[in-house]
């Protein structure tokens, strides 16, 4: 290799270095169809171009049982931004989630997600987990709490 080659190379990589790479190495979306408690069945596909939230948890996690209330609340403000709200039991059967939610009464669909496929698909290693998917179907954040940027993420 040419000395005017090599520095060429050189400048291109240093070039690069600077240069912005989120969500170049991003995830895509996971498609998925799952049942409701109530018996709807619902796909992610169904939100097509819409910023999904994803929340899964367990009816035996007080940290997930705390988050229903903020959930319930800001349910409206999802719905009208044209945010889909997945809530998404992992792993427990309809009966146990039916009476969890008998108490807890909240505004949208539960998930099942009984063999956990879903969760394993999406890295779920515990809960609660937050899994955040913008309006072009990439996963942009993974974590325990909605963050307050989350607007901003799901716009990407």
């Amino acid at each position: 290799m040419s000395k005017f080659s090599l520095r060429y190379l050189c400048a291109f990589i240093l070039l690069l270095s600077f240069l912005s790479f989120d969500n170049v190495f991003a995830d895509a979306a996971f498609d998925f169809t799952l049942d409701t408690v109530s018996g709807k069945t619902v796909s992610l596909k169904d939100a097509k171009g819409k910023g999904v939230i994803l929340f899964f948890f367990t009816t035996w996690c007080p940290a997930c049982r705390q988050k229903f209330p903020s959930l319930s609340k800001d349910h409206e403000t999802f719905r009208r931004e044209g945010i889909g709200l997945f809530v998404i039991d992992a792993g427990e059967s309809q009966a146990k989630v039916s009476s969890f939610l008998s108490k807890v009464n909240p505004p949208f669909d539960v998930l099942l997600d009984t063999s956990t496929a879903v969760a394993e698909a999406y890295g779920v290693m515990g809960v609660p987990t937050f899994i955040l998917i913008s309006k072009s179907g990439v996963v942009v954040y993974e974590g325990n709490d909605l963050p307050g940027d989350y607007k901003e993420l799901l716009n990407k």
